[in-house]
């Protein structure tokens, strides 16, 4: 049985209940600085194509793959780079960067850049 890759640009882990009782893990933490302060634009979790198909009637997964923030795929991608070319950039819940904070609050505070 092949696996099926989901790619994901959300901000949080989603566990999607699926109708046999189970539930599936999708990976988020997209757009979220980790320990190392690194921040991935996108995740990949493998999942088998029986989870697949009963994520497929989730209506949380269906709204999520609609709106563009989780696609699947047979083929082991890059998740960043899928996640550029197929999804949409990032959730409501994404940390703020100092673009975001200016689009955000264009007449509010100053946002000073971090010197190098």
């Amino acid at each position: 049985m092949s696996r099926i890759y989901i790619y994901s640009t959300l901000s949080n882990d989603q566990r999607y209940q699926l109708k046999n009782g189970r539930s599936v893990l999708i990976a988020g933490k997209a757009n979220v600085a980790n320990k190392q302060l690194v921040t991935l634009k996108g995740m990949a979790t493998s999942i088998s194509e029986d989870e697949f198909n009963l994520l497929q009637e989730n209506i949380v997964f269906k709204a999520h793959s609609k709106n563009g923030f989780v696609s699947a795929s047979h083929d082991k991608q890059d998740a960043e780079t899928f996640a550029a070319r197929n999804l949409e950039p990032m959730d409501k819940s994404a940390q703020d960067t100092p673009e975001t904070a200016k689009k955000r609050n264009a007449g509010g505070a100053k946002v000073k850049d971090a010197e190098a």
